[in-house]
């Protein structure tokens, strides 16, 4: 059966194995001068934060991904802020979303390699 024919399905039969999964492959994929860790709350996240930033940039600077219910996507923040008092432009985050199957398929290494090379990390602790 190929890939293809397998999209929508779960990344895992239960929400602990896929954290399980996310972990470790997260773990494996962050590139060099950057650390992954859990997200606190009670939605599954985690959080990859830049060690050292550039000079003139802003310190706090992260990419978020969280896990659904559902586990059949996997959701990358990227892109925002909390400039400015709470309006709906910060609850309706810039994200990439991409099905179980296609993360599976073409690895955490390659996700994380796409989004760190085309899409700036969220800063956060402006206000």
């Amino acid at each position: 059966m190929s890939w293809l024919e397998r999209l929508g399905e779960p990344l895992a039969r239960t929400r602990e194995e896929a954290q399980a999964y996310i972990t470790v492959e997260l773990k494996r994929a962050v590139p060099e001068g950057w650390t992954v860790s859990r997200a606190s709350g009670t939605r599954p996240g985690w959080i990859i934060r830049r060690q050292e930033v550039p000079s003139g940039e802003w310190p706090n600077q992260e990419y978020g991904v969280q896990l659904p219910g559902s586990l059949d996507y996997i959701i990358f923040t990227h892109g925002n802020n909390d400039i400015g008092g709470l309006s709906l432009h910060h609850a309706l985050q810039t994200a990439l979303v991409i099905d179980a199957t296609s993360l599976r398929h073409f690895g955490m290494p390659a996700c994380l390699q796409c989004l760190m090379a085309h899409y700036r990390p969220n800063e956060w602790g402006y206000t």
